[in-house]
């Protein structure tokens, strides 16, 4: 099944039922939704998917409902909550719609909007000792264990790895109206959230209690601010109390996110979880439903020519500012965003040119005359240095020229809608 990282799943599948509940049609979409080749499911009560083996001269069925509940062929059109059986066992929580097809007999045709939730995997033994009981997802112990291993990956391959640190706004408003049991079923169907908005299940945590933790190898705090972004509204949108079960006055749940990176912000694991506590307690601390990521200190202003890093030395543009994260390049031609470059510029202080290699995170191109109210240029966020000694440059010409104050600085990324 295919998995998008900035929101719901968004694969579109359909399948046609009668009223019986026999599945007619089921689309190719669906098989790369479910797992479920269409001939274990076409033909078939939807109860009874699945492919039969032959064993001790008996057939035996090996499968699982396609969908729990009924739809209804005599309407319309009607929206609704559809759990989907998937091949492996696991379930999704979608939404769909089911319409009524003209023609004799009663059926209808059932589209899957989006998906909302994914159930866990099975886990053997061994996955089961690193897995919270309650979410189902890795536990605080799986955690540390895949921070050193992400950690020593990123430093020895010199690609980024950022942390997301995640915590439910109020839940103990929840436990206390309604109940611990309430509360727990809030974080269930969040980890089920989680499972669908984040590329790779296996860099999911739960640490403890209401607190969360997201890996991920290779990206920045750009990539982070984004997926961080995605989380806060997915959650903000999904009904976690049913139309028809008590909930609180305001029965939206939602969450308060922190983000930091490697190399940008910390050069150890323990100081990446404490950067990206800041970063989140700073998020709560400005009202809740928020994401924050960390800064370290204040870019410092910098005017010195930026050079394409390769066999020959093309001059990019000048530089307007820098700090320990990235550069903004004044270019009246700047890259795509998403593109990594090279580049190498002089610092103030340092014999040799510095050398990094960096994605651009912002291009505001040339405009005209009239309307030129911005800089145009490219902001590049840095993946990885040339060597210690370029790291340990820039370091030194910030700490010489930063701003007096010393406390650290957290920059906002969306405040609640």
């Amino acid at each position: 099944m295919s998995r998008h990282g900035n929101g719901f799943r968004t694969e579109l599948g359909s399948f046609i039922v009668d009223r019986r509940g026999t599945v007619l049609g089921f689309d190719h979409a669906m098989e790369a939704l479910t797992g479920w080749p269409a001939v274990e499911v076409v033909g078939r009560n939807k109860d009874i998917c699945g492919r039969f083996a032959v064993e001790n001269g008996e057939a035996a069925l090996t499968g699982a409902p396609l969908y729990q509940g009924d739809v209804r062929v005599d309407a319309c059109r009607q929206r609704l909550t559809l759990k989907l059986g998937c091949r492996d066992g696991r379930l999704l929580e979608t939404e769909a719609v089911s319409e009524r097809l003209e023609g004799p007999g009663g059926r209808a045709r059932v589209t899957v909007l989006t998906v909302l939730t994914l159930s866990a995997a099975d886990r053997n033994r061994a996955s089961a000792e690193r897995q919270d009981p309650l979410t189902l997802l890795r536990n605080s112990e799986a955690f540390r264990e895949a921070l050193e291993a992400d950690f020593d990956a990123a430093s020895r391959s010199a690609r980024p790895l950022a942390l997301i640190l995640a915590d439910v706004d109020r839940l103990r408003r929840v436990n206390d109206r309604l109940g611990r049991s309430a509360g727990d079923d809030v974080l269930r169907r969040l980890a089920g959230v989680l499972r669908v908005a984040v590329p790779d299940e296996t860099r999911i945590f739960r640490l403890v209690d209401d607190d969360f933790a997201i890996l991920m190898p290779g990206a920045g705090r750009g990539d982070a601010r984004q997926q961080a972004a995605a989380l806060r509204s997915i959650v903000e949108r999904y009904r976690f109390f049913p139309a028809d079960a008590a909930a609180p006055a305001d029965p939206r749940i939602t969450l308060s996110l922190g983000a930091a990176s490697f190399p940008a912000d910390a050069d150890k694991p323990g100081d990446l979880v404490g950067r990206a506590a800041e970063a989140l307690d700073e998020a709560r601390s400005m009202g809740r439903n928020r994401v924050w990521c960390y800064l370290r200190r204040p870019r410092v202003p910098l005017e010195v020519p930026v050079f394409f890093d390769g066999e020959e030395s093309l001059l990019v543009g000048f530089t307007r500012d820098l700090s320990p994260s990235g550069i903004f390049v004044h270019t009246i031609a700047p890259i795509d965003i998403g593109m990594r470059c090279a580049l190498s510029f002089p610092l103030p202080g340092h014999d040799e040119r510095v050398h990094v290699i960096g994605r651009v995170v912002r291009a505001v191109p040339l405009e005209p005359p009239a309307a030129a109210s911005r800089v145009p240029g490219m902001g590049v966020e840095f993946e990885r240095f040339g060597g210690a000694a370029d790291r340990r440059a820039i370091e030194a010409f910030l700490h010489r020229n930063e701003a007096s104050t010393r406390r650290p600085e957290v920059g906002p990324l969306s405040a609640s809608s």
